[in-house]
């Protein structure tokens, strides 16, 4: 007799639970990536009195911490994608990767609109070496394509292109971004890089020397794991 009402409250329970993950992933990427802004605002506030003796703390800090954040969470959400292929493991790593791949590009949005409006409105120059359209250009296409990504994350748009055509575009669209925005923090602290390398001179790197390390490192597991699907064809 109470059949159907039964099926409505699992079918209730079973929306619920389904809303409080997709609330419990979102906020642990939220978290992380306010940790990963507060982090480099804290290192490089500290980077700056080994390097050149004064303790501040401004907007153009913010920026670069905001930039360094942006890259290293979606350089996370591709790393988490190569892990899983090669262990074979599908579990809790892969459902963090939209999310955090969701809040490297907002981040990275908020970078470029605090680059290119507001330190303009307040008499402040970003941190520039080379022309603004070759050292902005591959962030501003990276920026293009994770946008493209958000999109195409949807449910409706998996449907209409079809699961396989979907998540090629997703795969060859994150990676193509990262080596951009890798491209683009190497564009303008590469100078900085090797002096670090080579004389080890303010103690500490640019926080984006190791954020592009393991960024590559992303981009290095997951051609691990192309080799090792080919090999098995």
């Amino acid at each position: 007799m109470n059949e159907p009402n039964d099926r409505k409250r699992s079918r209730v329970t079973g929306c619920g639970r389904s809303g409080d993950l997709v609330l419990k992933l979102w906020t642990r990427a939220g978290v992380a990536a306010a940790a990963a802004v507060a982090f480099g605002c804290l290192y490089f506030f500290v980077r700056q009195y080994f390097k050149n003796g004064v303790w501040r703390f401004d907007l153009p800090l913010v920026n670069k911490s905001l930039g360094t954040a942006a890259l290293f969470l979606v350089a996370l959400s591709m790393f988490l994608t190569g892990v899983a292929y090669l262990s074979r493991r599908s579990g809790r790593s892969l459902a963090y990767r939209k999310h955090y791949g969701l809040m490297g590009f907002w981040t990275g949005l908020v970078h470029g609109a605090v680059n290119h409006f507001l330190l303009p409105a307040v008499g402040l120059h970003p941190e520039r070496k080379l022309a603004v359209w070759l050292s902005d250009a591959p962030g501003f296409l990276a920026l293009v394509l994770f946008g493209a990504m958000a999109l195409l994350s949807n449910a409706g748009v998996k449907r209409r292109l079809g699961g396989e055509t979907w998540r090629r575009a997703l795969r060859y669209g994150g990676y193509a971004g990262l080596l951009l925005a890798v491209a683009h923090a190497a564009l303008l602290k590469w100078t900085s890089w090797t002096k670090y390398v080579r004389t080890f001179d303010s103690v500490l790197p640019s926080l984006s020397l190791p954020v592009a390390a393991f960024a590559a490192a992303a981009i290095v597991l997951r051609l691990a794991a192309w080799i090792s699907e080919a090999r098995k064809k």
